[in-house]
């Protein structure tokens, strides 16, 4: 995609996009395979080093020039770019003066690995950046680059809390660019999102824009020609209001915060704009629904399935449901719809744990994010699950709603004429990126070698003497009199709330941050670092939360993390060990498990486990190293299993672009 041709205009019209490709497998393969080696090929000519000592030598003409020499240089700039598009010493030169500007107006100056960690992404690279590296202030680079050429710039991440802080943070650098700058979030209407992406740079989270694009899309309707559109948007010039509802500028330029947890983490979640229907059942089929549910035997009457959260009834299932539906009303008399109502009944009880997936507040059952830990009060189970719930925990039945509009992640993001982005954790996915997004993914080197001190793995038999261990690591870490603070990594609500219950009954002042939490996430993690703090929270992925460090704290060895679960992906490990030791800070993590785990579940028969609880006997641990591979396999079985799950998503998503391209529709 030519650089002059990412923004609108005359050649892509005022909503630019990357047109669908009905591309064959020979055709796929040849295309991914060529736009390997071009990339491959311009990587190399292109290297950190190389990068950087173009960058440092138009640095030098900019520090110590003045305010109004500067101001000409970025109007210089500005011009340039417009004209001529982002060509490879354009680039250079605009790295060399956003460094400058963010130097005079945040006291930062991008690091030479930040220079080629933001050359990959404004070339639609991945950028693979540690922890602590400075992810956020690395995007400025890419962003203002394009910006300052008139492409419009989507900075996304994976919540709003990042996306309206990463933009307050930002504002000042961006304005002394000259450029407008603005977030979207979750709770705005329709005219202020519109208002808002008129904003040269947009941070906003993947969730928010993917619906958001959506929305025009049901707008446009089947009238997407571009003479159309264009019409559109200047009639919403002359006459505000009354012309184009649109909110988007098009999908020109995207820039990925947390790539792996948006990309990758998110792919199985459809994205679907719904509308309200009332209710076929009544609270009393739920009720009813239930009831029968909890009369059947697991094994006699149904078979579940844990990793697919299916339930198939027996045929012996069958007929005990037909025999106890004589006192019930006419509707269960219909085989299909009793077997249904049933199915879902024993789901929502068997695979969907309160304070695990999901938070009842306020009389209201809000999913939580298992990648994030955090709360999606907009979204809800179909087809009766959530219903069913609602029943299960008590709560006002909500109406149902039905499907008007559905998106992929990975439709909506290849829709984009250029993708970049970066994370900390992306080399597990790399292959899986590269053949969903035709993304590449190249590693950054740290800015200074880590301090991280890995303590290692102990394993308890069970939870009790976990709970112990826990209890006396803290101690040890507080006898010193000078108690480093301390992160404990949780995987859920509930397991977050076990451990608070442990550290009062030990009597550990401590803080919680969990889904319930949501709203004080700045004011906890800003103690977080200090000493003598000890801090309880659910999955960090995915937060981009940089705890800094008290006085003191460096001497003593830095944050210390202990991880309490194994969670079902090695690369969220490394997310809640990367919380410490950040850009050459101290700092150490280690993790405290025992064989009741969940992490466990997935692979330990009766025979592993015996011989398990014999190698740890009473109140001793068994080291990391020997248990350490069972634990490692479940995680890869897991992620083998979503990946697969992802790939049937994928031919499922290229099926339906086929059948709807035959038809003539688009969404």
């Amino acid at each position: 995609m030519s650089e002059l041709m990412m923004k609108p205009g005359v050649s892509l019209g005022n909503y630019p996009q990357r047109p669908e490709q009905a591309l064959d497998d020979l055709e796929a393969v040849i295309r991914h395979w060529g736009g390997r080696l071009r990339k491959r090929l311009g990587h190399k000519r292109s290297s950190p080093r190389a990068i950087a000592r173009k960058v440092n030598r138009h640095d030098e003409q900019l520090q110590g020039c003045s305010d109004a020499y500067f101001d000409g240089v970025i109007e210089e700039l500005r011009w340039q770019l417009h004209h001529r598009g982002l060509q490879g010493k354009l680039v250079i030169d605009s790295f060399a003066v956003i460094r400058e500007a963010a130097a005079r107006t945040l006291g930062k100056r991008h690091y030479d690995v930040q220079l080629y960690g933001g050359w990959l992404m404004i070339n639609g690279m991945l950028a693979e950046m540690q922890t602590g590296e400075g992810k956020t202030l690395t995007t400025t680079l890419p962003s203002c680059s394009a910006a300052l050429s008139g492409i419009p710039v989507h900075v996304i991440t994976a919540n709003d809390y990042l996306a309206q802080r990463d933009c307050e943070i930002l504002e000042p650098l961006y304005r002394r660019l000259g450029l407008s700058a603005s977030w979207v979030i979750d709770g705005m209407t329709p005219q202020q999102c519109q208002k808002a992406y008129q904003a040269d740079i947009v941070h906003t989270t993947n969730k928010q824009i993917a619906f958001d694009y959506l929305r025009d899309r049901i707008e446009m309707g089947e009238d997407t020609g571009d003479l159309r559109l264009q019409y559109r948007q200047i009639q919403n010039q002359l006459e505000p209001g009354l012309g184009s509802k649109l909110l988007l500028r098009g999908l020109c330029f995207a820039i990925v915060d947390e790539a792996d947890s948006v990309l990758i983490d998110e792919a199985n979640t459809p994205l679907i704009i719904t509308r309200t229907i009332p209710n076929e059942d009544s609270a009393e089929t739920y009720s009813d629904a239930l009831y029968l549910a909890s009369s059947l035997v697991v094994g006699e009457d149904y078979r579940s399935n844990e990793k697919q959260r299916s339930v198939d009834l027996t045929v012996s299932g069958e007929d005990n449901l037909e025999l106890r539906i004589s006192n019930l009303p006419k509707l269960w008399r219909n085989k299909r719809k009793r077997e249904s109502l049933v199915k879902q009944a024993l789901a929502a009880g068997l695979f969907y744990k309160r304070d695990r997936d999901y938070l009842v507040q306020d009389e209201k059952v809000q999913i939580i994010d298992q990648s994030t830990g955090r709360l999606m009060p907009d979204r809800s189970w179909e087809q009766g699950l959530q219903q069913m719930i609602e029943a299960k925990e008590g709560c006002l039945i909500s109406e149902q709603r039905e499907s008007i509009a559905r998106i992929s992640y990975q439709r909506f993001f290849s829709r984009y004429l250029r993708l970049g982005g970066t994370s900390g954790t992306l080399g597990e996915v790399a292959d899986e990126l590269h053949q969903a997004y035709d993304l590449q993914v190249r590693k950054v080197a740290a800015n200074r070698p880590s301090k991280r001190k890995m303590a290692g793995v102990k394993i308890y038999r069970d939870i009790h003497e976990k709970k112990a261990a826990l209890i006396k690591r803290i101690r040890e870490l507080d006898r010193s009199g000078r108690p480093r603070p301390i992160l404990i990594g949780t995987c859920s609500v509930e397991e977050s709330e076990q451990t608070s219950a442990w550290l009062e009954d030990a009597d550990i002042r401590h803080r919680v941050l969990n889904a319930r939490q949501d709203q004080q996430e700045a004011e906890i993690i800003a103690i977080a670092g200090k000493m003598g703090a000890v801090t309880v929270a659910t999955n960090m992925a995915g937060r981009g939360t940089d705890i800094a460090l008290g006085a003191g704290v460096e001497d003593l060895g830095g944050l210390h993390v202990i991880s309490l679960n194994l969670n079902d992906s090695q690369r969220l490990d490394r997310q809640i060990f990367g919380r410490c030791a950040r850009q050459g800070d101290s700092g150490s993590a280690e993790s405290i498990l025992s064989l009741s785990d969940p992490a466990l579940e997935n692979c330990r028969g009766s025979t592993m486990l015996r011989l398990l609880s014999r190698l740890c006997g009473q109140g001793n641990s068994v080291s990391g190293w020997l248990c350490l591979p069972i634990l490692r396999l479940a995680q890869r079985r897991h992620e083998s299993q979503q990946t697969k799950v992802r790939k049937a998503l994928m031919k499922q998503d290229k099926h339906l672009r086929r059948v709807l391209a035959f038809s003539g529709r688009f969404e």
